[in-house]
């Protein structure tokens, strides 16, 4: 598969038999531009502007937005209802996690998950091969809850995502913090670009965090 950054928690995921799913698209006011997008499915964690804008979005898809499981040909996509706040919810709402399977490749975007999940959740997302999780703080899970998740998961890949940048209007801690918690625990790959193409072949021995370039 190849998993493009379109920046804060947006992701595309091109499956190798050519389905598309985009994760988490954003409105303008987010500071990244707006990319147009012609997915096979679209998948929103939650109703907030930062992550379910669909006016850059084309074609024939399906919106997922429900919990349970969801399958597209060989492709299985399986949402689970977590917090997005400390308070179950009571603040911010029910956020989606969603878990993508395909031939032996597992991701999980974690969307804007406000803490860390119980252990019911978490033994769920065990087996991971790459997950992508919100690092920022505020109105997400912050750097030290990030690593506790990841250290829970233990997945091959990790990748950051809704952290402050340059782009970013958002009051969000940068991406440095997370960085600074997990310092000596995983090797960290800067590939210098906004994409990743991974598979069971291309996986490495131990975990790394991969810190995509928004371009």
């Amino acid at each position: 598969m190849v998993i493009d950054w379109l920046g804060h928690s947006c992701f595309k995921v091109t499956i190798r038999d050519g389905l598309v799913v985009l994760f988490d698209p954003f409105d303008a006011s987010v500071g990244y531009v707006q990319q147009d997008v012609s997915p096979d499915v679209v998948v929103v964690s939650h109703d907030h502007y930062d992550h379910s804008d669909l006016s850059h979005v084309s074609g024939d898809y399906k919106v997922v937005n429900t919990a349970g499981m969801h399958e597209f040909g060989n492709v299985t996509i399986e949402c689970i209802p977590t917090y997005h706040d400390h308070s179950g919810g009571a603040n911010r709402g029910i956020n989606l996690v969603s878990v993508l399977s395909v031939r032996g490749i597992t991701l999980a975007h974690l969307g804007d998950i406000g803490c860390v999940p119980d252990a019911d959740v978490l033994d769920k997302l065990q087996g991971l091969e790459i997950l992508l999780i919100p690092v920022g703080g505020n109105y997400t899970v912050d750097a030290g809850e990030a690593l506790q998740i990841c250290d829970a998961l233990q997945p091959n890949v990790i990748i950051p995502m809704h952290f402050k940048t340059p782009d970013s209007t958002l009051d969000i801690a940068p991406l440095h913090d997370f960085l600074e918690a997990t310092e000596g625990e995983y090797d960290v790959s800067y590939p210098g670009k906004n994409y990743l193409e991974i598979d069971k072949a291309s996986l490495k021995k131990r975990t790394r965090i991969v810190v995509m370039e928004y371009i």
